[in-house]
């Protein structure tokens, strides 16, 4: 049996709500279990540092590097490029463009994380980088991939273009489907239905014939699998992914029965860090962003989710697919 080849991935060690130091160790205990190929390289306090020292796994498969500033999670793009060259997040991400790590994981702010992600790693051409999530999709270990969920709080026509042709490639590759069917998420499936930007998008990728169109999708079809590739502004996709948490979290959280009920009707749901950890597709690497309120699991969940991506050869394949060679110069 041949050997599994090890995965680095950088950790910043400061990001997120639930930024407690005994989380972090649980979350990496949990990680390093979950991927046995799995090494951390990881960007913290002091305080971090005793504490991993204490962690129930095997220490040769850590490096620490102590990072003496957090950033904020509503730092301003400009103030975080410009300041905080000793933040984990910068640290981490600075990890993937010098080789020491194959990818990055943080739950830190959106915006700076995109940001440096950006300024440091750079992008395939000339596109806008977007975080793509993976949704359950109404069947057994069937799926479906969402972007934009955030990196961009505004979007044109061309831009949802874009993430339409990056979900296609990534597709490929995530979701082992070469044909995958993309939707724009809409208040309507009729053709007249919706914005000028949803109108706009629909023309552009319904003329692209290197994209399967399905017109439009509602919100209370996003998890049942009507399309592989759900296409939207970074501002709506992470509103509308954020109200199907919460309505899973009531469920999750509620009588007996409640639970019993929705857990026989898709218990998926009932689990809901098990889909943590976003994709920044677009970028020169690997990048993910763990949710800021994300457990310890569900921060374990987002590192083995970096380092399958790595395995893949995603981004490899994303750089080289003939749909996104036109961007990639």
């Amino acid at each position: 049996m041949v050997k599994e080849k090890n995965i680095t991935v950088a950790l910043d060690g400061t990001g997120g709500d639930r930024n407690r130091q005994g989380g972090i160790v649980k979350a990496v205990e949990f990680a390093l279990t979950l991927y046995p190929a799995l090494k951390l390289v990881v960007f913290g306090s002091m305080e971090l540092k005793e504490k991993l020292e204490h962690g129930r796994f095997d220490r040769r498969r850590i490096t620490f590097h102590q990072a003496s500033q957090c950033i904020p999670q509503d730092e301003k793009a400009r103030n975080v490029l410009e300041g905080y060259q000793h933040s984990a997040m910068r640290l981490a991400v600075e990890a993937v463009k010098n080789g020491e790590a194959d990818a990055c994981v943080s739950a830190g702010g959106t915006g700076p994380l995109v940001a440096l992600s950006r300024h440091i790693l750079g992008t395939i051409g000339s596109m806008r980088p977007a975080l793509c999530a993976r949704l359950p999709a109404g069947g057994f270990k069937r799926y479906a991939l969402m972007l934009d969920m955030g990196a961009n709080a505004t979007s044109s026509a061309q831009d949802l273009h874009d993430f339409a042709l990056l979900g296609t490639a990534a597709a490929k590759v995530l979701l082992n489907n070469e044909e995958p069917r993309t939707a724009i998420l809409n208040i309507g499936t009729e053709q007249g239905k919706g914005n000028a930007l949803v109108q706009e998008t629909r023309h552009l990728i319904e003329k692209d014939q290197n994209l399967l169109s399905e017109g439009f999708l509602e919100a209370n079809r996003l998890f049942c699998g009507d399309a592989d590739i759900i296409v939207t502004d970074g501002f709506t996709g992470n509103v509308a992914l954020k109200a199907a948490e919460g309505v899973a979290s009531i469920f999750a959280h509620g009588p007996f029965f409640k639970r019993l009920l929705a857990k026989m009707s898709w218990p998926e749901w009932l689990i809901p860090w098990q889909y943590n950890g976003s994709l920044l597709l677009g970028v020169n690497g690997v990048v993910v962003k763990s949710h800021a309120n994300a457990p310890e699991q569900a921060l374990a969940v987002a590192m083995v989710e970096a380092a399958k991506a790595v395995s893949s050869g995603l981004y490899d394949s994303l750089r080289n697919d003939p749909i996104l060679e036109n961007k990639a110069r």
